[in-house]
C-alpha cells in the first residue's frame, strides 16, 4: 500500500496537543497551491471524462430497445445526476478527493426495471408513457435510497462496517477489479462479456480490438508501480491517444472510417441533452407497474447501503486516512434525495475513480468539482466531442484500474496475508465473478466468522488500561525525578493486551486510543505503550488497526511503544511497514519494564528538572533523609567502601544473609532467576539506593541476585558493624534506622502502586 505524505513526527511536548483544524480560508488557499491545484484539476478532468462515458453507457443500458428514441433525454438524465452527486459529495464528504458518479452497480438493476416496464406496457401504452414510467421508477429508487442512507447515518450505523473483516474488503476490491476488466473488454469490443460466451473475445475481430488496450493497461500498471509522480498517469493517457492517432495516420485510416469500424466512441443519437420530468409527467406514469417492482427497488436500497460503506472503508485504506462513515451516509443520502426530487439516478462514491485520482496525486475537493463541470459541459454542449475518443485508450484505462486491484489483492496479497485470509479473498473473488457483489461479500463474512470461531473465542483484548501515574518501571529514581513522574506520568498511556487480537477487538483498541487522544484525560498524551506479553497472535485485519494507530500518532504527536512482541506478531507488523523505524513513530522494547523506563526518561528530559542518570550521591541522600545537622561522616565510618566493575555480582540468589549495601555511585540491577533459567528484572537502582536489607534485618537467604550494570562505588555494612554502632554511637544507629525506615516506606508505596496495577 502506497504511503501518503505524513506530518513529521514531532517530539512529545507537554504544551502540545492535537493540531487545530485548519480554517476554511486556509483549506481553500491550500487547494489553490500549484502542487495541489494541478493534480486535482488533471484528476478531475480524467475522472469527468470517464464519468461522461460511463453515464452514456448507463443510459444506453437503461433506455435501449423500444425506448431508444428517448436515449438523448436518458443521457441527459444520467449526466445531470452525475453533476449533482459529484458536486454535493465533493463539497461535503469527510475525504476531500472523493469522486461520486451514477452507479454501475445500480444501472443493471434499473435496466431490469426498465425492461419489466416495457414488457408490461408495450401492448397498451405509447413509448412516451413507458419512458415517463421508467423515469418515475428511477426517481422513486433515488428518493428511497436517499432516505435509507440518511436514516442509517442519523442513527449512526456506519460503524457496523468496521466489523467487516479486512480480507472481506480485500475480496470486495479484487471483485471490483475483475468486473472492471470485464467492463473494459465490453467497451473495446462492443460485445457484452459473459463467462458463457468467452469464445467471442478470442475471435480475430475481437482480439484486434482489445489486445492493444490490454497491452496499454499492462504498461500503465508497470510504470505506475515503478514511478509515483502525479503527472505519470495523464502523460500516459495523452501518449496513448497520440499513439492511436499516429497509427491511424500511418495506416491511412480516417477518423470516420475508424468510427465506422468501432475504434472510436459514438455516433450518438441527436436530441435534447436533458429534459426534466415535471409533476404532470410523474402523475401520468403507470404507478401500478412501478409498485410491482418492489423487489428490485429493495435490492437497490441494500446494494447502495452496503456499497457506500464498503467503498468508503476501502477508500480510507487506500488513502491512509479515516473517513466518518456516518457522515458519508448522510452526505450520500442528502445527495440522492436531491437527485430524486430532480428526477435523476442513484449515485454515490466510486472506488475506481477515487482510486485513480488518488494515484494521480489529487487530494482536494477541486477534483470532484472539476469532474462535475466536465459532465455539466457535455450536458450543455452535447456528446459530439466524445465521438473522437479512442476506445482502446478508454478501455485500457478501465482495464488498468481493474488490473491494479487484482494485482494488489491477488498477487501482493499472497505475500501480505495469512493463508486463511488469502483464502477468503480468493473465495470472495470467485463468488463475485459467478454471482455478484452481495453474494461474494456474504460468503466472505461467513468464511471469516468460521475461521474466527476455529481460532479463538471472544475475549476482551485490553486486560488492563492505566497510565504512568499508576504504573512505573522498576527503576529507583531520585525524589525530584519521582515528583516529575507524579505530576507528568499521565502523559504515558499504558494498554496491556491479552489473548488473540482480531479485527473487532483491534478496532475497539484503536477507538480507545482515539478517545484518549480526543480528551479522555486532562493530561496531554506523549506515549501510548502497548504490552503484547500475553498476546498469542494477531490477524491481518488487526494489523491495519495498528497501522491506523501509527498514522494517528504521527498526526496527533504521540509515540507508539510496543513491548514484549513475539517474533510471529512482529513479522506481521513489519510486513505492513511497522518495523520501528524513526518515520513510524514506533519503538519496540523487550518487555514492559524497559519500555516504561524509556518513556519515563523522556518525560523527565522534557521537564525543568536536570537529568542525572547517575542518581544521588550517598552523602546527599543521607542528608536529605536524616537532616543537614547530622554528621554523615560519623555514620559512614562504620561502613566499608568498595569498588565494583560493571557486570559483577554483589549478591547471588540463594546465598545466606550477610551485609547491606548502600550505593554511592553507579547502578545495579536486581534480578530474579526463574526455574526455567530465565531472568526477570525486579529493580534497577542508582546511587543513593540500598540493597540487601531483607537479609540483614530478617536473617533470610537472598531472594534475588544483584549485579552491577555500571562501575560502582558501594558502602557495605555487616551485622557486626551495625551492632557495634548501636553500642558506641547510638545517635548514628538511630539515624541509620531512620534512613532505612524511610527507604522501606518508599518501597512500600511503590509496592502498593504496583499491586494496584495488578488488581485494577
Amino acid at each position: 500500500m502506497s504511503s501518503e505524505t505524513q506530518a513529521a513526527v514531532v517530539a512529545p511536548s507537554g504544551a502540545e496537543g492535537a493540531r487545530p483544524r485548519p480554517t476554511l480560508k486556509t483549506r481553500i488557499l491550500n487547494e489553490l497551491q500549484p502542487q495541489n491545484l494541478l493534480p486535482s484539476a488533471i484528476g478531475g478532468l480524467v475522472a469527468g471524462m470517464i464519468t461522461v462515458i460511463l453515464s452514456i453507457s448507463f443510459a444506453m443500458l437503461i433506455f435501449g430497445g423500444e425506448l431508444k428514441a428517448h436515449l438523448p433525454a436518458g443521457i441527459g438524465l444520467v449526466l445531470f445526476s452525475a453533476v449533482l452527486v459529484a458536486t454535493i459529495v465533493a463539497l461535503t464528504s469527510s475525504y476531500a478527493a472523493t469522486v461520486a458518479i451514477p452507479q454501475d452497480r445500480i444501472a443493471p438493476i434499473l435496466a431490469l426495471i426498465s425492461g419489466a416496464v416495457v414488457t408490461t406496457m408495450h401492448a397498451t401504452a405509447s413509448t412516451e408513457l413507458m419512458f415517463q414510467t421508467v423515469v418515475a421508477s428511477i426517481t422513486v429508487a433515488s428518493l428511497l435510497t436517499g432516505l435509507c442512507l440518511a436514516a442509517l447515518g442519523v442513527f449512526k450505523l456506519g460503524a457496523l462496517i468496521r466489523y467487516i473483516p479486512f480480507p472481506v474488503i480485500g475480496g470486495f476490491l479484487a471483485g471490483t477489479g475483475l468486473l472492471l476488466v470485464k467492463g473494459s473488454l465490453g467497451v473495446m469490443t462492443d460485445h457484452k462479456v459473459s463467462w458463457s460466451h468467452l469464445e467471442v473475445l478470442f475471435s480475430d475481430a475481437s482480439l484486434v480490438k482489445w489486445l492493444p488496450g490490454a497491452g496499454f493497461a499492462v504498461v500503465m500498471l508497470l510504470v505506475s508501480r515503478r514511478f509515483k509522480h502525479y503527472l505519470i498517469m495523464p502523460a500516459m493517457l495523452l501518449g496513448g491517444i497520440a499513439v492511436f492517432y499516429a497509427a491511424l495516420a500511418a495506416m491511412g485510416v480516417s477518423a470516420t472510417d475508424a468510427r465506422a469500424d468501432g475504434w472510436l466512441l459514438g455516433p450518438f443519437p441527436a436530441g435534447d441533452a436533458w429534459r426534466p420530468l415535471g409533476f404532470s409527467s410523474m402523475a401520468a406514469a403507470d404507478w401500478g407497474v412501478i409498485t410491482g417492482q418492489v423487489g428490485s427497488l429493495a435490492t437497490i436500497l441494500l446494494v447502495s447501503a452496503v456499497s457506500v460503506l464498503l467503498n468508503s472503508s476501502a477508500l480510507e485504506l487506500a488513502a491512509e486516512r479515516d473517513m466518518d462513515l456516518n457522515r458519508e451516509l448522510n452526505v450520500t443520502g442528502a445527495a440522492n434525495i436531491v437527485i430524486g426530487l430532480s428526477g435523476g439516478m442513484v449515485g454515490f462514491h466510486t472506488l475506481s475513480l477515487s482510486g485513480l485520482v488518488l494515484k494521480m496525486g489529487a487530494r482536494g475537493r477541486l477534483t470532484g468539482l472539476v469532474s462535475a463541470c466536465v459532465s455539466g459541459s457535455v450536458l450543455l454542449a452535447g456528446t459530439a466531442v466524445l465521438e473522437y475518443f479512442p476506445k482502446p485508450v478508454l478501455g485500457g484505462l478501465l482495464f488498468f484500474l481493474g488490473l491494479s486491484f487484482l494485482v494488489e489483492w491477488g498477487w501482493d496479497g499472497w505475500r501480505r496475508l495469512s493463508r486463511g485470509d488469502y483464502f477468503v479473498v480468493a473465495l470472495i473473488l470467485l463468488f463475485v465473478a459467478a454471482f455478484g457483489y452481495l453474494q461474494g461479500v456474504g460468503v466472505g463474512i461467513v468464511a471469516c466468522v468460521a475461521l474466527f470461531v476455529i481460532n479463538y473465542s471472544r475475549l476482551q483484548v485490553v486486560r488492563q488500561a492505566t497510565s504512568g501515574l499508576v504504573q512505573r518501571s522498576n527503576v529507583d529514581r531520585p525524589p525530584r525525578h519521582g515528583r516529575v513522574l507524579d505530576a507528568e506520568g499521565g502523559r504515558v498511556h499504558i494498554l496491556r493486551l491479552s489473548g488473540y487480537v482480531f479485527f473487532g477487538t483491534a478496532n475497539r483498541l484503536l477507538t480507545q486510543v482515539r478517545e484518549r487522544v480526543d480528551g479522555g484525560s486532562a493530561a496531554a498524551l506523549d506515549f501510548v505503550v502497548i504490552d503484547f506479553q500475553r498476546v498469542g497472535d494477531i490477524d491481518s485485519s488487526s494489523v491495519m488497526s495498528f497501522v491506523k494507530m501509527a498514522q494517528l500518532g504521527r498526526q496527533s504527536g504521540f509515540l507508539l511503544i510496543f513491548t514484549d512482541v513475539s517474533a510471529q506478531v512482529r513479522h506481521k507488523l513489519e510486513r505492513e511497514g511497522l518495523d520501528g523505524g524513526p518515520e513510524d513513530g514506533l519503538h519496540f522494547f523487550t518487555d514492559l519494564d524497559h519500555g516504561l523506563e524509556w518513556c519515563e526518561d523522556r518525560v523527565i528530559e522534557g521537564s525543568a528538572v536536570t537529568v542525572d542518570r547517575q542518581g544521588q550521591a550517598l552523602r546527599d541522600r543521607l542528608r536529605e533523609v536524616i537532616g543537614e545537622e547530622f554528621d554523615v561522616d560519623q555514620l559512614l565510618g562504620y561502613l566499608e567502601r568498595r569498588e565494583y566493575a560493571a557486570d559483577q555480582a554483589i549478591i547471588q540468589q540463594g546465598d545466606p544473609p550477610g551485609s547491606i549495601y548502600l550505593l554511592d555511585a553507579g547502578q545495579v540491577t536486581v534480578r530474579l532467576e526463574l526455574a526455567d533459567g530465565q531472568q526477570v528484572r525486579l529493580r534497577t537502582m542508582n546511587a543513593g539506593s540500598v540493597v540487601g536489607e531483607l537479609g540483614l534485618y530478617l536473617g533470610a537467604p537472598r531472594t534475588a541476585s544483584v549485579v552491577t550494570t555500571r562501575d560502582c562505588v558501594i558502602y557495605k555494612l555487616n551485622l557486626e558493624r551495625l551492632d557495634q554502632m548501636r553500642v558506641t554511637h547510638t545517635d548514628a544507629a538511630s539515624a541509620f534506622h531512620h534512613f532505612m525506615a524511610h527507604v522501606l516506606a518508599e518501597r512500600l508505596v511503590q509496592a502498593n502502586r504496583m499491586l494496584a496495577t495488578v488488581v485494577d
